[in-house]
């Protein structure tokens, strides 16, 4: 049982049910022991009635007697015996093995005696007006007796009350707890802003979680709001020096020997490696500061997929690896054509970075359970399991196990785009390894985006 709500629920019912089941047993205990304390009233209550048992014996007869004891048992549940001094039961009832042993022992103690069978107070208690006569019976159990259906009743309406009471004290507990981790939730999606304001507000334990939580949160979203300032303001910084120090190379190129002509080029190519990871720690940064795609339009999602594809194909041919492509025809989708062109085309190339010459990086678009499924497949080394959900993370690196096959070593950021991008579109990126050897990444775009035409 997973739900907190429902675990309290139990507990606070179970606690109830046995407090309520305890009283009434204690109560009943009570009561009982009460009773057995009262055995010398009991007594002189039962001589009474063998009393006029031995009366009405006298004045109309043994039927007559009968008659009154039998009654007895109709009306006020008492079993009576009326024994004369040879010990014979003078209205001719058989007698239990009980009564027979509480009155031999009223004859061994020439005595009143008492005792209890499974409950109910036995008696034997020799009469005044005939001596050597006794009147032996069983008296009701008052504690038996009250234990009835009317009981059992209340006990189960009392039960089913602390059901209710108790639903709704733990629902109170954590109605709290849950809009607390709701607002959690959205903040580890990426909802900065998020805070839990109604739960603070209280001023028990839980508002005083909401506090610390909303103070949390707002240091968190401070110190990553200044990192993507920094990481943006420097990627603009260096913009300009870094287009002007590529003017000045190439006006250089035009005045240096032939011999020199390779290091220029090495110095050209890490110049554009720079351009390149400006250019994707602005994007970065532009898509981390929006919460909805800028551009959104239909588009044909199968045709751009089928040029990314294409793209791809032409960029591994000089390496000897190729693009193969299953896209499902005519489906369309309302996004941003170049965020998601960005996405697919990160994929590809980080599939084919990773790929063995002479394989192939599989492409694929279709509907799945109404939902568009974007699955690049490459056949590299593949990622150790415990890193898969962490590559999408900007600069994050597997170098140990997924050495790159091709020259460009990337900037590490084109799997982090990638997923921002598909988040923007409310969809989300995973990551899983193949069973015959390399990596699948797939991208689940919502169903109530795309349509097929």
């Amino acid at each position: 049982m997973r739900s907190y709500t429902l675990k309290l629920f139990w507990w606070f019912w179970l606690t109830a049910a046995v407090a309520v089941v305890a009283s009434h047993m204690i109560g009943k205990l009570a009561e009982e022991e009460q009773f057995r304390n009262r055995g010398e009233t009991l007594r002189e209550i039962a001589a009474l009635y063998g009393e006029k048992a031995v009366s009405i014996l006298d004045r109309s007869g043994s039927g007559a007697a009968l008659d009154y004891v039998t009654g007895l048992q109709r009306t006020i549940r008492i079993t009576g015996f009326l024994f004369d001094e040879n010990g014979k039961e003078m209205f001719g009832q058989p007698v239990p093995d009980y009564i027979r042993a509480i009155l031999a022992e009223a004859r061994k103690k020439n005595g009143p005696a008492g005792s209890f069978e499974r409950g109910r107070p036995l008696f034997a208690v020799p009469l005044e007006s005939r001596p050597g006569y006794i009147f032996a019976g069983a008296l009701p159990n008052l504690f038996r007796e009250r234990t009835s259906a009317a009981t059992f009743y209340r006990l189960f309406t009392a039960v089913l009350a602390a059901a209710f009471l108790s639903w709704i004290l733990a629902v109170r507990l954590t109605r709290p707890l849950k809009g607390l981790g709701k607002t959690m939730r959205k903040f580890a999606a990426g909802a900065l802003d998020a805070r839990e304001e109604r739960a603070a507000r209280r001023k028990d334990d839980i508002g005083a979680l909401a506090r610390d939580f909303n103070a949390m949160a707002a240091r968190i979203e401070e110190l990553l709001k200044g990192q993507r300032r920094l990481l943006a303001d420097v990627s603009h910084e260096l913009r300009s020096p870094l287009t002007r120090l590529g003017v000045a190379l190439e006006l250089a190129r035009r005045h240096i020997p032939e011999e020199a002509s390779g290091e220029y080029e090495r110095m050209e190519n890490e110049l554009a490696r720079m351009n390149t990871l400006i250019g994707s720690l602005l994007q970065l940064s532009r898509l981390d500061a929006l919460d909805r795609p800028e551009n959104r339009q239909t588009m044909d999602l199968s045709a751009l997929l089928g040029e990314i594809a294409e793209d791809g194909e032409f960029e591994g041919a000089p390496h000897g690896r190729g693009v193969s492509a299953d896209i499902l025809p005519g489906v369309s989708y309302s996004g941003d054509p170049a965020l998601l062109r960005s996405a697919v085309e990160n994929l590809v190339r980080n599939a084919l970075r990773y790929s063995p010459e002479g394989e192939t990086v599989d492409v694929s678009l279709a509907l799945q359970d109404g939902k568009v499924r974007i699955l690049v497949e490459d056949r590299g080394p593949g990622v150790p399991d415990e890193e898969l959900e962490h590559i999408f993370t900007p600069f994050h690196r597997v170098e140990q196990a997924r050495e790159r096959t091709l020259p460009d070593e990337g900037c590490g950021l084109g799997l982090a785009i990638a997923g921002r991008a598909a988040a923007l579109h409310g969809g989300t990126v995973t990551a899983r390894n193949r069973p015959e050897g390399g990596l699948a990444v797939e991208i689940l775009l919502p169903e109530d985006r795309p349509e097929k035409d």
